[in-house]
Order: structure tokens, then C-alpha cells, then sequence
């Protein structure tokens, strides 16, 4: 069967190694935050579904700070389901935004293999495929380790194999990467390609990578930045150039189901039988590609939400920088530019990797214009603080 990447995976927010007070109070990004929340108010109820697929009750609080960014947290109910589903410190988590007041827990134990706890009945076959969460650090850009636990859970096998391997990486826009394994220690992703890799998605100290195996020595990986909240790259269409994200029916022998155990410095490592790629050069994401939404190099098209009427409007951080736009400030909407059209002056902030339109002047611009949850509204640079909106 062809491995392919479609559609842009669910928003996800990552924490890394749980420390005690994490256990009763999880601290969330912003910007997650007003994805998940339900409505308006500083405090509201969402869902959690935790490992054993029950939804549990869990408090989301949002708080001004004095700094002017706003602090949010998974309170009351939190400690419940670490409790539940035996989380402690040192694992790591990673919630999936499903809608609006509900999201999905997945848990890291210690060794960073995700856990489960559950184990299915002798003959069936798990539906959740092994994954492995990374926090990349310096040494990673040269070679990066596979956990152990991992290896011999899911990569140990029991025939002995040529020292020539690969390992496929499908990347988080859906392009295909044949990445060496070290000839001594299979377990170790290195070389050129994987540099390139980490180049192309502008990866650095601090971002999070999810590996998820997914047959033959191939992972799938979606990157998150150092604050936990999902990287987001343009998706890869069938028709779209560039290279393909579906791997022909003659590549198929990527690399052999079976691996084999050999010892290196008392490490068991896995082997993989030589892989026939297709002829391919990674090269980085290119420039002009941009994210869906995105009209022009200054403008941006985004659907309205009843929580963007109700408290603030987010735009990437990305793009306020591209037009400069890195302090607070006041920016005029104007739904025409003819001569003598009104303007809605509105308050503009920042926070973390986003940027706001917020306050009376962003409400007294939504209610004047009728702006309705549902609307696409395409925000289009005049100058600096002065943007024309066309609502649809």
C-alpha cells in the first residue's frame, strides 16, 4: 500500500519531561488555549480524553499578566487524570486539539516511547501505531539516537542483514526523505540527508519532533516549536509540483520488514535489509510556498470564530514580522479604501508567537460590520498599521 500524506494534521501542543508542579497544573501556550477554549470567560470546562478513552472534566483558566500577555492552564481535573492514567514526572504529554472544548491526551513514559494502558489480546493487532517523542538538542544535528526502549520493542527482529541501510522520513509537508542509519549503530539517524532534513523545516535546539513508525524502517514526523504548539508547514498536493508524496508501487522495497539483533558496546541496534529509493534530492521547502490561507506576501485570509468575536483576534507571529509589526501599537481597519471611508482604530498586542487585535475598537469593528462566526475575512497590508478588510 502507497504511503501517503494528505491533509494537515489536528493542532497539537507537546510538553516535554513533567516536572511536580506541572502534575497539578499544566501550563499551556496561548495560542493553543484559544483554539480548545469553548467560549468566552477566564475560566471554562473542556474535555480531555484520556488513555483509556474516557472524557474527563478538566478547568481551562485564562489570566491577564501584568506583562500584557495572558497566562492559561489546564486546572481542576488535571490532576485526576495523572493520577488515572499513572503519569508522573519526567513523562511528557501531547494534547490534540479535536474541537473546540475537547482534546485527546497522549503520554511519553520516561524513556520518551508512548505509553499505553491497555495491552490487546494475544492476535490483535494494536489500531495506535508505535511513536516516540524528541526533544532535539546540539548533538542532534549530526546524528540523532533512536530510544532504546523503542528499538527493542518495535525494531528488533531476528535475521542478520547487509550493513547498507536507510530509514524513510516522511516529513511534516508530506515530502519523502531516505535517511542513512549508522553501519554501527542502526539505531542512529546521521548524514547529509538528515541535516538537509532539519534545514528545510528550519529545525533548531528546542524544537519537539513526534516519530511515528509506520512499516518498513518509515516514520512519519510532526514538528513542534520549543513552546510545545504545532509547527506548521504548506501541505504537499498530488497536483502541486515538487516531489511526491506517495511512494510509487517499484519503491516499495524501501527497506525489509525484518531486522536483526546485533551488539555494538553492549547495545543491541537494529539492521535493515538495503533500501531501493527512488532518485531523489532532498532540497529545502521552497520560499514561495506558503500556508493555506495565505492570499498574498502581505495579506492573509482567516474564518472567524465566536471566540474571535468575543475576546481577540490571532495572527502569526510570522507574518507581523514580515511587515515589521514587532511592538504594540494601534492599527486602522478600513472595509474600503476609497478616499473618505471610515476606519476602526484597534489596539494590537503581542504575545508568545502570535499577534492580537483585541479590546473595544476590534468588538466596535465586529459589531459594525456585522462580522459573523463563520466569515473568512481577508486582511490585506496597506501600510504597516493600516490593513483593508474584505469580508466574505
Amino acid at each position: 500500500m502507497a504511503l501517503s500524506v494528505r491533509r494537515q494534521p489536528r493542532y497539537k501542543f507537546a510538553a516535554q519531561v513533567l516536572s511536580p508542579s506541572c502534575l497539578q497544573k499544566l501550563c499551556v501556550p496561548l495560542e493553543f488555549a484559544a483554539r480548545l477554549a469553548a467560549g468566552a470567560g477566564d475560566v471554562q470546562e473542556v474535555h480531555v480524553v484520556d488513555l483509556l478513552g474516557k472524557p474527563r472534566r478538566v478547568e481551562l483558566c485564562m489570566r491577564p499578566r501584568p506583562d500584557g500577555e495572558v497566562a492559561c492552564w489546564l486546572g481542576a481535573g488535571w490532576p485526576e487524570i495523572v493520577r488515572k492514567n499513572g503519569i508522573g514526572e519526567g513523562w511528557s504529554v501531547v494534547l490534540r486539539r479535536e474541537r473546540r472544548g475537547m482534546a485527546t491526551l497522549t503520554a511519553y513514559d520516561p524513556a520518551f516511547c508512548v505509553a499505553r494502558l491497555c495491552t490487546p489480546p494475544a492476535g490483535v493487532t494494536s489500531k495506535t501505531r508505535p511513536r516516540f517523542i524528541k526533544l532535539l538538542r546540539p548533538d542532534d544535528w549530526e546524528k540523532m539516537t533512536i530510544p532504546d526502549e523503542f528499538v527493542q520493542q518495535h525494531l528488533i527482529g531476528a535475521e542478520s542483514c547487509p550493513s547498507s541501510q536507510k530509514a524513510l522520513i516522511i516529513g511534516p509537508t508530506g515530502k519523502l526523505w531516505p535517511v542513512e542509519l549508522d553501519q554501527r549503530q542502526s539505531d542512529v539517524l546521521y548524514g547529509e540527508v538528515w541535516v538537509e532534513f532539519l534545514t528545510a523545516h528550519d529545525l533548531s535546539e528546542g524544537n519537539i519532533l513526534l516519530f511515528r513508525y509506520e512499516v518498513n524502517m518509515s516514520f512519519s514526523v510532526q514538528v513542534l516549536m520549543p513552546n510545545g504548539c504545532m509547527k506548521e508547514y504548506p501541505y504537499l498536493a498530488d497536483e502541486a509540483d515538487g516531489p511526491s508524496t506517495m511512494l510509487p508501487q517499484s519503491d516499495k522495497q524501501l527497506v525489509a520488514a525484518t531486522v536483526s539483533k546485533r551488539s555494538y558496546n553492549k547495545r543491541q541496534v537494529v539492521s535493515a535489509i538495503p533500501a531501493t529509493f527512488p532518485a531523489m534530492k532532498a532540497k529545502k521547502v521552497q520560499s514561495q510556498s506558503k500556508p493555506a490561507g495565505v492570499v498574498g506576501r502581505h495579506s492573509f485570509t482567516k474564518q472567524i470564530t465566536s471566540y474571535s468575536l468575543k475576546s481577540f483576534f490571532a495572527v502569526k507571529l510570522t507574518f507581523c514580522s514580515s511587515i515589521g509589526l514587532l511592538e504594540a501599537c494601534t492599527i486602522q481597519l478600513k472595509t474600503s479604501m476609497e478616499g473618505s471611508a471610515r476606519s476602526w482604530p484597534v489596539a494590537f498586542n503581542i504575545a508568545n508567537t502570535y499577534g492580537l487585535l483585541t479590546g473595544k475598537g476590534w468588538k466596535r469593528f465586529c459589531r459594525d460590520n456585522e462580522v459573523e462566526e463563520g466569515d473568512r475575512c481577508t486582511f490585506k497590508v496597506v501600510e504597516k498599521m493600516v490593513w483593508h478588510v474584505v469580508i466574505n
